[in-house]
């Protein structure tokens, strides 16, 4: 079992030195704001050396989904799947962690990179509950937690208001439920008038820039 093992864990790792081949040389190729979320490494190629890997350029501007891309690898061609997607702002777990768990801010880490599939909201991750365990090192997807509850109408909040580089604080109450990254709707308190902005922290509300 122990040899079993072994063996598994060493294609594991080969796996993953191909897959960080392709994605470092294909990663310049891409247009902006678009990166490799997962490279499906063929059987063929699962013992092959990272070194010896040559991703040839695209004949075209490659988009969002999962094309398949020219390699070379000892004079042979393949056609690998890459799965790209926007980059974007992800949580990643970074100890292993149990469904049920609730997430504290020593529980994640944050990183810009392409996801396939949809992210957990960064802004929103920290108070979150575990719905799968997840392993270390694993970005946290919409469908793996539940989200906290929002702050509900009439929640007293914090309110900085900028415009530039003058900053007015003041205080006063939600008009919808709201959670933490979101859109909120506050009346202040000193005059009753509505301002929008974004709940930046439970009890924290920025307004303007």
């Amino acid at each position: 079992m122990k040899t079993l093992a072994l063996i598994l864990v060493l294609c594991a790792t080969a796996h993953a030195d191909v897959a960080d081949a392709i994605t470092d040389q294909l990663a310049p190729l891409l247009p902006a704001n678009l990166g490799v979320a997962q490279v499906y490494v063929p059987a063929a190629l699962a013992n092959a050396k990272p070194e010896g890997i040559v991703v040839e350029p695209p004949s075209a501007v490659l988009h969002a989904g999962r094309p398949s891309v020219k390699v070379t690898y000892k004079k042979k061609t393949f056609y690998v799947p890459v799965a790209l997607s926007g980059m974007t702002d992800v949580a990643i777990v970074t100890h292993a962690v149990a469904a049920g768990s609730v997430l504290a801010a020593e529980d994640v880490s944050f990183d810009h990179r392409a996801l396939e599939g949809a992210p957990a909201p960064a802004a929103q991750v920290i108070g979150s509950t575990m719905l799968k365990d997840l392993a270390a090192g694993t970005p946290v997807g919409a469908h793996d937690v539940t989200l906290p509850a929002p702050s509900p109408r009439g929640t007293r909040v914090s309110v900085d208001i900028a415009r530039g580089t003058v900053h007015i604080k003041g205080s006063g109450v939600l008009e919808l439920a709201t959670r933490v990254g979101e859109p909120a709707t506050v009346r202040l308190s000193y005059n009753q008038t509505i301002v929008k902005g974004t709940m930046t922290a439970p009890g924290v509300v920025l307004v303007g820039e």
